[in-house]
């Protein structure tokens, strides 16, 4: 009798552990989508609005001075460290990490063979912490973006991404084509469940 007890008291442990980190990851991976929306609108709003005012010269202007700054600061705001990040990045602060970079080749061959891309999200150690780490998909949605990724930039536009970015490699995208990722990193603290 006694065994059982213990036997039960241990499995009670167990399942509240299991129980405990799905509420833990579930938490972090709105923390992390959250984020990556905050970045997206923001963005997308900025970017909008300045190119309503002076066209794809504009953006490129708001991309060079403003995005790095506005997604570290939302990342600030979440709680988080996010960063967009690429294959073939215009901005080499956007280069991704070997993590990063397997999960946006696997995302090539998935989107080549015709298979909807997928969110990722999962607990790694990176020097001896553990981190949790979430990549969502940065898709070419809009005919907008094509003015400074696209396969027909007007030389003006080319002229400013040169004077920024000289070794640019964020060209040659259609509509449709996976252009990189949000990022997100959220170190886990000490009253979180560790795997």
């Amino acid at each position: 009798m006694k065994r059982l007890v213990m036997f039960i008291g241990l499995l009670g442990v167990l399942l509240g552990m299991s129980i405990g980190q799905q509420a833990s990851d579930d938490t972090l991976l709105q923390r992390a989508r959250a984020a990556s929306d905050a970045v997206l609108a923001r963005l997308l709003a900025r970017l909008n609005q300045e190119y309503q005012q002076g066209g794809a010269e504009r953006g490129v202007q708001v991309c060079a001075q403003v995005a790095q700054s506005l997604t570290q600061q939302i990342g600030r705001e979440q709680g988080v460290n996010i960063r967009r990040v690429s294959l073939k990045n215009r901005n080499p602060r956007n280069t991704p990490d070997a993590w990063e970079r397997r999960i946006l080749q696997q995302w090539e061959r998935d989107q080549k063979a015709g298979k909807p891309l997928q969110e990722v999200a999962e607990w790694r150690t990176e020097r001896g912490q553990r981190v949790y780490r979430y990549m969502r998909p940065i898709m070419v949605a809009m005919p907008l973006c094509l003015e400074c990724h696209g396969t027909q930039i007007k030389p003006e536009v080319r002229r400013l991404i040169r004077e920024r970015y000289p070794n640019d490699k964020a060209t040659g995208y259609q509509l449709g084509d996976l252009r990189g990722a949000f990022s997100v990193k959220i170190v886990a603290q000490p009253t979180e469940v560790k795997r």
